[in-house]
């Protein structure tokens, strides 16, 4: 029989202690999280969702080996809170995409994407029931923008977001088409935010979006980012529809409009 490790005959608290103390080697962290995944599910899961929390909130401070390592425990636990503290983590995760830091890396964000959705057992689908519906608008178009996020295609996010209140579908769906061009998304998203806006839209905001989606083409084109440029072009040929003026046709200013 093989010897117990030493970590085997600390307590839940223990354990937590020392993969939250950030100064602990990383070969400490991966131990600690071995010994835990041996713990009673029931009696570790609320210690998995503040590990979890602290993980995503200070990724710099964690080896992305062991913040893998919590989420391979997470999607095997049988307890529907750990879906729950997924859930309220998938913001924060997909905030790290939008905010061009990648504190989180693209590879850790695809594999936290990947075990959420596989999160399918009976009290899951309750948990993911009440969830979807309040998932708000930022969230949203976070899980359309960030390259890595096609797992989470099975939430359908452009649904929702055709479920929100206007004015904020309209600002979601401008959102989307601006971090798509912006990140290099998947093009065909952005189509489809554009054949819902010429469906239905709020004017103030609409009006207010393609002025937004004009000056990130600017900046774009004076840039030399032609990928981005060549995106917003083709949005804006299809939503904009107000003719150019004389001044704005001498100077090549909106070359997308009639």
């Amino acid at each position: 029989m093989a010897d117990q490790h030493p970590y085997d005959a600390l307590d839940i608290a223990a354990l937590s202690s020392l993969i939250l103390n950030a100064d602990r080697p990383a070969e400490v962290h991966r131990a600690a999280l071995s010994a835990l995944s041996r713990r009673n599910p029931y009696d570790r899961t609320s210690t998995l969702v503040s590990l979890l929390k602290s993980m995503v909130e200070h990724p710099g401070r964690y080896n992305q080996d062991v913040m893998v390592s919590l989420i391979d425990i997470l999607a095997t636990d049988p307890t529907p809170q750990a879906t729950e503290a997924m859930l309220d983590s998938l913001p924060a995760v997909l905030g790290t995409a939008m905010d061009g830091t990648d504190a989180l890396n693209p590879e850790f964000r695809e594999y936290f994407y990947q075990a959420l959705v596989t999160r399918q057992r009976e009290g899951d689908l309750e948990v993911w029931a009440a969830a979807l519906p309040e998932l708000d608008a930022k969230t949203l178009v976070a899980a359309l923008v960030d390259p890595v996020a096609k797992p989470l295609e099975a939430l359908e996010p452009v649904t929702l977001i055709d479920r929100l209140q206007e004015p904020q579908r309209t600002k979601a769906l401008i959102s989307a088409i601006a971090g798509i061009a912006h990140r290099r998304g998947d093009v065909d998203v952005a189509n489809q935010a554009v054949k819902m806006l010429q469906r239905s839209s709020a004017p103030d905001q609409f009006k207010e979006g393609l002025e937004a989606l004009s000056q990130q083409w600017e900046k774009a084109k004076k840039a030399g980012r032609d990928a981005q440029a060549g995106i917003l072009e083709a949005t804006l040929r299809l939503l904009d529809a107000k003719p150019r003026t004389a001044g704005e046709r001498l100077t090549n200013k909106r070359p997308w409009a009639p």
